[in-house]
This record gives C-alpha cells, structure tokens and sequence, in this order.
C-alpha cells in the first residue's frame, strides 16, 4: 500500500516552548502514514524561507517524497500556537503562505497520484479544483470544523470518506450535518470528537469507537492521527470496528507527545515574540 497527501504544509512554532514542528492536514497524514509503516508521498507548496529549510530537511529524515512538491518564492506556511491546559491554541497563522498562490500541478503530477492506493485533500489545502482528475485511489477528504455546507455538495461526487471534526457540536446537530452529508451521495462518514471519542458511518450503519483515556500532553495533530490510522486500516481489512479501535489507540500515542511529530527545531528569533 502506498498513500499520498496533497495539500497544505505548515510548521507549527511553540512560543511556550520555543521550538517548531512539522504540521498541516496533509502534511500530518503523510506523515503518520510513514510512522504507520506506510509508503507515503506529499504534494504541496514549500516557500524559500528559513521555515520551509527545516520542513524539507524534516521529510527528507522521515523518508516523505516531496519530489512532485512545488517551490514557490515566499513564505512556507507556519502558524504560531501555545499550549493551555495540554491543549494547543493557535495564536496566529500566514495563512498557509505560498499555497494561497495555487497548488498548480501539472497532468505529470496527476498520473502520480492515480499510481497510489490512497490520497488525502483537505479543506485547507486549496486543491479542490484537482478532485474531479483523481481516479483509482481512494479518495479521503479532511473537511475539520471549517466547511460550509455548499461546499460540501459541490465536491461530494468525489469522496469516498468525508472526515468532520466536531467535538463541540452538539448530538442533535451531528445528527442534520450527517444526514445532509449522506445526502449528498457520500456513504462512508468519520466523525471525530476529540476526548468525546469517535463513529463511522457506512451506508447509514453508525459505529461507535469510545476515545482512550491517556495522559494528555499535547492535542495537536490527535484527530489527522486518527483518521489516518483509521483509513489505512479500513482499506487493508474491510474491518470497521478493528479499524476504529487501532485509530483510537494510535490517536491515544499522539496526544503523549508534542507537536504533531517528533521533530523539533529551535524557533527563529524573529519568529519567537507576541
């Protein structure tokens, strides 16, 4: 199995701690792919600052391909974050820096990714004007807490497994969003709720994952975990519930630790003040 990432790269800095990390929807699923065992690829923009050094010398060591990745004068994207309560708030951000120019890849780039098993867009990674070329992998679709409802309509035909991150939303409203959700032609539903815990659906039948309790150290990068084991899992076995629990645990690992991965570098100094 190979999986690819395709979207945004951002380096997230902690002022409490004075380090950074590699971070982004995509990027993370990459990433925790490869940590799952997993060939895994990334497409995205990089930037030609000092941040954007430290996040190719970070894939280059995690063994992430970037080769189809495009560089872009500018800056890489970063945000800068704290932690409150082992909770990570995110204090403020460029926006995803060179990928507001457009992801522009090119037919090479698209009979590359049709070579893999999976592929992973976001809601972030301003790629969604490539979703209708995609054909042959899997294609999951990380729509976190930011979409709007029309949006979701006009790329449902093609998603194979919408993800939403909803741990404040009330039952009832979970409820309307999957019911308009599976309206739209989308079948296979993964809600995740942070400490609340989890649930796929499949064809309208709900399964519930409860979330692990753990030492909680950092949140950042919990819910890409989750759904990154949980979608690797799903396609090798065809096993829901095995592959909700595997998610739940390997999600349970990533909250023990800072950053969305172990990598940390020393923040630049400019970068270091509020």
């Amino acid at each position: 199995m190979k999986v690819i990432g395709i979207g945004d790269n951002v380096v997230d800095m902690y002022l409490d701690q004075g380090k950074m990390y590699l971070g982004g929807n995509a990027l993370n699923f990459s990433n925790f792919a490869r940590e799952l065992g997993v060939e895994s690829s990334f497409i995205g923009n990089f930037g030609t600052d000092e941040i954007a050094d430290y996040a190719k010398k970070a894939l280059n060591k995690l063994n992430i391909d970037i080769s189809h990745s495009h560089t872009l004068k500018g800056e890489n994207g970063r945000s800068r974050v704290t932690l409150r309560n082992n909770d990570r708030v995110f204090i403020d951000s460029n926006k995803g820096g060179v990928l507001k120019q457009g992801l522009n890849m090119t037919s090479q780039d698209i009979d590359y990714i049709n070579q893999f098993d999976i592929v992973h867009f976001n809601i972030n990674g301003n790629a969604n004007q490539y979703l209708p070329n995609i054909q042959g992998p899997t294609l999951i679709y990380d729509f976190s807490d930011l979409y709007k409802i029309d949006d979701i309509k006009r790329i449902a035909q093609y998603i194979d497994i919408a993800c939403f991150s909803v741990g404040s939303m009330s039952d009832q409203n979970i409820s309307m969003l999957v019911k308009k959700v599976h309206s739209f032609g989308i079948t296979d539903i993964l809600i995740t709720r942070g400490s609340k815990g989890a649930y796929f659906l499949h064809n309208s039948e709900k399964y519930i994952q409860r979330s692990i309790k753990v030492t909680v150290v950092d949140t950042m990068g919990a819910g890409d975990a989750f759904i990154t084991s949980f979608v690797i899992n799903y396609k090798r076995t065809n096993d829901i519930e095995k592959s909700l629990k595997l998610a739940a645990e390997y999600a349970a690992q990533q909250v023990q630790r800072h950053g969305s991965f172990n990598n940390p570098e020393k923040i630049p100094n400019k970068y270091n003040v509020i």
